[in-house]
């Protein structure tokens, strides 16, 4: 019997422009920043912070280092570091649409599920993601979603089955009793090498009739 759900967060429960991301962080001066995020999986410092690695403080220090090295930014500057605000800045750019249907299906699936989003995310976003700005109207996402894990507290990275099972342990279920959202075939497989049903759905497509069909059926 299903008794939880659980979502990815890009490309799932929000729109993604993995574009004007990749075109910010090249404007800070990463000029092989689409090397670096891979829609696989980000790598380097991308991939460290996200999987708890390295802080917010150390990445912004990190990517200006970068920055200088590659793309000629912070000329004779010892010990460069962009801002909080700037590295924030370019993370946001993969946030395309919070589309209100996906936060009205959730409010309604709340009645009769528990909950969870299990995401490859920094703090950057995540913070973004936890405050009243999320939804455009005053609500963040434990508004919508209560239970939040991300890659970067769990230290671990979807599409490991480690991942998943870190998040069973940690919120004390058991996989046969949930299905996990995801757009990815790979995460899809992460999810199922534990136990748990996935449902895969196309990238920012509707997946709230093929969730609501899955659900009719179990």
């Amino acid at each position: 019997m299903v008794k939880n759900i659980i979502f990815d967060f890009g490309g799932v429960v929000i729109h993604l422009q993995p574009d004007e991301a990749m075109h910010r962080f090249e404007a800070l001066g990463i000029t092989d920043a689409r090397q670096q995020m891979s829609i696989f999986g980000q790598t380097g410092i991308f991939g460290q912070v996200e999987k708890g690695e390295i802080t917010t403080d150390e990445f912004c220090r990190l990517l200006a280092l970068e920055a200088q090295q590659k793309g000629g930014k912070f000329p004779e500057v010892d010990n460069p570091s962009y801002t909080y605000e700037e590295a924030k800045w370019a993370w946001m750019g993969y946030v395309k649409a919070v589309p209100q249907k996906n936060l009205e299906a959730l409010l309604r699936l709340q009645k009769q599920y528990d909950l969870y989003l299990l995401s490859n995310l920094n703090p950057f976003l995540q913070q973004w993601a936890e405050s009243d700005a999320f939804s455009g109207d005053g609500h963040g996402l434990r508004h919508y979603i209560p239970y939040l894990y991300y890659s970067f507290q769990l230290r671990d990275y979807k599409p490991a089955p480690s991942m998943f099972r870190r998040m069973l342990d940690a919120a004390g279920l058991r996989a046969e009793d949930c299905v996990f959202v995801d757009d990815s075939p790979r995460n899809i497989e992460g999810c199922e090498a534990v136990g748990m049903r996935g449902l895969l759905v196309g990238k920012d497509e509707d997946w709230i009739a093929p969730l609501d069909d899955l659900l009719n059926r179990l």
